[in-house]
């Protein structure tokens, strides 16, 4: 069985990126269905889905599924920094762990040393 880790960088707030997003975490769950070791990782203006409210109504339910499989990682600490999106009180109090800080922004090498394969969305 294969190992995925899928880094969402898509804006919740824009309508087709959310759904790239929502597809996104459905092909996470399936994998993850059928026996693959699976990981999603929110970064960049991604690390907004764990708490945002999309145009994109599948979203959620998408986002919801995922974290009830266990597939989420957690959110870039950095991005969510008070100097970047200011998020980080929030993802926590949504249960996200957060990767790094508003001085360390980690790279996808966390994944791939770890023997990942990387699919960015």
């Amino acid at each position: 069985m294969g190992r995925y880790a899928f880094i969402i960088l898509s804006n919740p707030e824009d309508l087709s990126e959310a759904i790239k997003a929502a597809h996104a975490l459905h092909y996470a769950v399936g994998l993850k269905e059928r026996g693959h070791d699976v990981v999603v990782y929110f970064d960049g203006l991604g690390s907004r889905i764990p708490i945002a409210q999309s145009p994109y109504k599948g979203l959620k339910p998408a986002y919801e599924e995922a974290m009830r499989a266990g597939l989420i990682y957690g959110a870039c600490g950095y991005c969510a920094s008070p100097p970047h999106l200011n998020i980080g009180d929030a993802l926590r109090r949504a249960g996200l762990r957060l990767v790094g800080d508003e001085e360390h922004h980690e790279d996808i090498s966390i994944f791939l040393d770890s023997g990942y394969q990387v699919l960015v969305f």
